[in-house]
Parts: structure tokens; sequence; C-alpha cells
């Protein structure tokens, strides 16, 4: 047998003795990592299963656009009440929208895309966000469609990104309360900021209009 040193003793008893007074505490630290772990590999599971159920629900929420036999209204629904925090959903309403637009229901149009704004409000963060832009962009064009083109352009000089296409529906905006000089300025403005050939056209037709 190996005899072991006055030292070697020492540090045994030391380690049993702290072993005896905290040993609870050491198996409740490990209980607690294993069940971290384990929690933390379910979590993700749960995720990665949630991201594919709502992948494939708004498949079929495509598919029921295309194929008028399949409820359409049902699969958006499902989607806004499941996954309302996803990208997904955005996706949804802004089709919803699309179609209260085309059957005039601005005002259900109008509820939406204030919800949409709501959601991804750049007061939480000041990275430019592409939902926040379409919704801006799409309400405004609702605000100048139900007769109220201040509320359009108090919206787009409220958005810390304007871009071509918002500074063309400023210009609209302003064309409706006969602010003729400004949306030409505005117009300018757009058909600079923009390299679509399409767009530029409809652009240089609104200035045409207002005799630029």
């Amino acid at each position: 047998m190996v005899k072991l040193s006055s030292t070697e003793e020492e540090n045994t008893e030391f380690l049993a003795s702290l072993w005896q007074r905290y040993k609870y505490l050491l198996l409740l630290i490990v209980l607690g990592v294993v069940g971290g772990l384990v929690g933390w590999e379910a979590w993700n599971d749960n995720r990665a299963y949630k991201l594919q159920s709502s992948s494939d629900l708004y498949q079929s929420f495509l598919d029921s656009v295309d194929d008028k036999g399949l409820n359409e209204t049902e699969i958006a629904q499902k989607i806004l009440d499941n996954y309302p925090n996803t990208l997904y959903a955005d996706l949804v309403n802004f089709h919803l929208v699309q179609v209260n637009v085309e059957e005039n229901k601005l005002d259900e149009s109008e509820k939406i895309l204030k919800k949409i704004l709501e959601k991804h409000s750049s007061r939480w963060s000041d990275d430019y966000n592409p939902v926040e832009a379409t919704a801006t962009l799409r309400l405004a064009r609702v605000l100048i469609a139900k007769g109220s083109p201040l509320q359009a352009i108090e919206l787009i000089d409220g958005y810390p990104y304007i871009n071509g296409s918002l500074l063309e529906v400023k210009g609209d905006a302003q064309v409706e309360m006969s602010q003729f000089n400004e949306a030409k300025l505005n117009y300018l403005k757009a058909l600079e900021s923009t390299q679509n050939t399409s767009i530029k056209s409809l652009i240089k037709m609104k200035l045409a209009d207002l005799g630029e």
C-alpha cells in the first residue's frame, strides 16, 4: 500500500471535509448545469419545430392564394394567431392589406398597417427595418386614398429613413393639397434617388402633369 505523506493526508482530509460541508450545494450546481443543458436543447428543438411549422403553414397560405379551393382566410388567421411575431405574420398582413385596398376597405388596411408599425417601431432600434419601411410606405398611400394627405406627410416626415418611394408618395400627398411646388421638389428628389427605369418614367409623367 502506498503511504500518504502528511501533506497528502491533510489535503485528503480537507477535501473530505469540504465534501461533507458542501456536497448538497455541489449536487445542486451539477443538477442545475445538467438541467440547463437539457432545457437549452429542448428550447432549440422547440424553436426549430416552430420555425418549420410556421414555414409549412405559410406555404399552405401561398397555395391557398392560387387555389381558391383552399380556405385562404382560415390559414391566414392560423398564422396570425399561432405565429404573430414571425416574418410570416407580417407577410400575411401585407397580403390582407392588398386585398382590403382592392375591395376599398381602407379603414381595415389602415388598422393592419398601424399594428405592423407598432410591432416594428424604430423607437426600439436604430437599425433600418424593411418591414417598417414597407408598412410606412403603404400606410402613407392608404391615407392619401382616404383623403388624409396631411397625415401621410406627417407619417413620412416622422420616418428616419427617407427613400425615393417615400419622396414620391410625399409628392403625391402634396399634389392632393395643391402644394405643387413642394411636390415638384420631392418628385425631383425621388427621380434622383431611384435607378428603376419604370419608376423613373412614372415620376417623369407626374412632373409633366405639373408642367415640369
